[in-house]
Formats: C-alpha cells, structure tokens, sequence
C-alpha cells in the first residue's frame, strides 16, 4: 500500500467507477485522492500500532 503513495504523500485515486453517478466526488483516475489518502494513513496507523 505505501508503495502507492506520491510525493507529495497522497495516495491516486483508482478504479473509477464506470456507470453513470449522481455526482462526482473526486477528480479522474490517477489524480491524488483525499478519500483514499485517509483510508491509507488510517490503516497504516492501525497497523503500525499492532493492532
């Protein structure tokens, strides 16, 4: 997972979703994810911590 990360510590944003949604959370793939630079940070916490 951190191999993925940018260096600005941001993770891309991947695997957009194809069929038509109601709104746009998010930039176009390969542009820094906020959603999925949380979801990193929060796991990597977790797992630096033992958990």
């Amino acid at each position: 997972m951190a191999k993925k990360q940018d260096p600005d510590g941001k993770w891309p944003l991947e695997n957009v979703h194809s069929d038509r949604v109601h709104f746009d959370m998010e930039g176009v793939e390969g542009e820094p994810s906020r959603w999925n630079t949380l979801r990193a940070l929060r796991v990597l916490d977790w797992y630096s911590t033992g958990r």
